[in-house]
């Protein structure tokens, strides 16, 4: 069962999701990188965070998606963030 909340307000979305039979809330938001020359593109990533009990609507205490070396996990689309975030959990939990 997938169950997907659009929080426009705090431009970032929580999907409620069932992986290896457990309910695990993913939680996308945009991340802005500031770019001294604005042609360069993209200027707007993604991050990922899962929590593995309901979070709140302004929820921000949730397990980032990090890279090895401990800075975020960038991701070019929601999509992405979703997507890897769920295959890291299927494979950890």
């Amino acid at each position: 069962m997938v169950l997907t909340l659009y929080l426009s307000s705090k431009h970032h979305m929580i999907e409620k999701q069932s992986i290896n039979g457990q309910e695990v809330w993913l939680k996308v938001d945009p991340y802005h990188v500031p770019r001294s020359n604005h042609n360069i593109i993209p200027t707007e990533y993604f991050t990922a965070a899962y929590y593995m009990r309901e979070p709140a609507a302004d929820a921000t205490d949730g397990e980032q998606i990090k890279e090895e070396t401990g800075e975020l996990k960038l991701f070019e689309s929601p999509v992405a963030a979703l997507s890897f975030a769920r295959k890291t959990l299927e494979g950890t939990m």
